[in-house]
């Protein structure tokens, strides 16, 4: 009986230092700094997207390519050209969802030398699609005007009558 009483005070002395060690080891863990998610670098958005300058020369020829398309064809929608820039952009230009990361990718885009350039086609893009909007718009009030005034000659003859 005195084994077994000594095995089990064994047994129960060394669940304890365990358990003494384990609550230890879990307060030097509380009292470590937490580590922080390590942020996302310049390199690493590089790696991701490529080098600034040559996403704002790519960029630069691909909305080129569509103000030169725009101009040739009138019967492209405001909505179709918009359409059109969201298929042509290029990943690079895309916001990644980190916005420090972001801004610091757009300076050093800013650094480039053809960014005035990108930002020239970019502007008469945009004036193109505006342009757009008011011809459209302008066609739609005109055609609302006519089954006004449409509406206006039935009834005129239905007072007539």
């Amino acid at each position: 009986m005195k084994n077994n009483t000594s095995l089990w005070l064994q047994t129960c002395t060394l669940a304890c230092i365990l358990f003494l060690a384990g609550c230890n080891a879990s307060e030097v863990a509380d009292q470590a700094p937490p580590q922080e998610p390590e942020a996302p670098t310049m390199e690493q958005a590089i790696a991701e997207r490529g080098e600034p300058c040559t996403c704002v020369a790519e960029n630069h020829e691909a909305m080129s390519g569509l103000l030169e398309s725009l101009r040739s064809t009138e019967r492209v929608t405001a909505q179709e050209i918009n359409i059109q820039i969201a298929q042509m952009m290029l990943p690079c230009m895309k916001p990644s969802g980190n916005i420090d990361l972001d801004r610091q990718y757009s300076r050093a885009m800013g650094q480039c030398d053809g960014f005035a350039a990108l930002t020239d086609v970019m502007t008469q893009v945009k004036e193109e699609v505006q342009a757009r909007v008011s011809i459209e718009a302008a066609q739609e009030q005109a055609k609302d005007l006519g089954g006004v005034k449409g509406a206006n000659a039935v009834l005129n003859k239905l007072k007539e009558s």
